[in-house]
């Protein structure tokens, strides 16, 4: 079946994106995917195959607009470890357009997926360490420029910078009351603020 000619693949993966991010994969049913794209199950399948195969491009869409997110964040800043603080205080502020969702696409499908035998939940777990990757590049840029000191590991700061963030937007999902949620962002920054050298 032909695709509609006013199917827009960008918009579609957008849709996509937004609906298995609220649902979930095994909760989200073809009619939901019909009904958020707008399509037939024929022109569904001719675009993009399964709905596992759906998934995984909305999955990767995601994780290169919330790459594509940190690394303005990046460009824009001033310093390295100014970059990370940034990004940490935007989290509050919405951010990627209507986010269906406070909690990560990519932690809440390691969650959901996490007993199946999938290669979605592989896909998941790479899309981890790839943001992982990110903050630990970001890191050692700000130990590069003298930043933090020589001794602290880019890694084990990523990691943990990771969880925080994972921690706080799943708090924030959970209904969290602002005023807790800013002074969690605060103890977050504060305690990369103490990796600063001082000058």
């Amino acid at each position: 079946m032909a695709r509609p000619s006013s199917f827009d693949r960008e918009d579609a993966l957008a849709n996509a994106r937004n609906l298995f991010w609220r649902k979930g994969f095994h909760a989200t049913s073809l009619k939901d995917i019909e009904a958020a794209l707008s399509l037939k199950p024929g022109s569904i399948y001719a675009a993009f195959g399964s709905k596992k195969e759906l998934f995984s491009e909305a999955l990767n869409y995601y994780a290169r607009s919330v790459e594509g997110e940190f690394q303005s964040f990046m460009a824009q800043s001033g310093s390295p470890l100014s970059g990370l603080i940034d990004y940490v205080r935007s989290i509050t502020q919405g951010g990627m357009n209507k986010m269906p969702s406070n909690a990560c696409m990519v932690f809440k499908t390691a969650l959901e997926l996490a007993n199946d035998d999938s290669d979605l939940k592989d896909l998941a777990a790479e899309k981890l360490a790839g943001m992982a990757k990110l903050f630990a590049g970001a890191f050692e840029q700000a130990r590069i420029a003298g930043e933090i000191a020589p001794d602290v590991d880019p890694h084990r700061a990523a990691l943990k910078l990771q969880t925080s963030i994972t921690g706080l937007r799943g708090m924030i999902e959970s209904g969290l009351p602002s005023g807790d949620v800013q002074n969690l962002i605060d103890d977050i920054i504060a305690e990369m603020e103490r990796l600063r050298v001082a000058h």
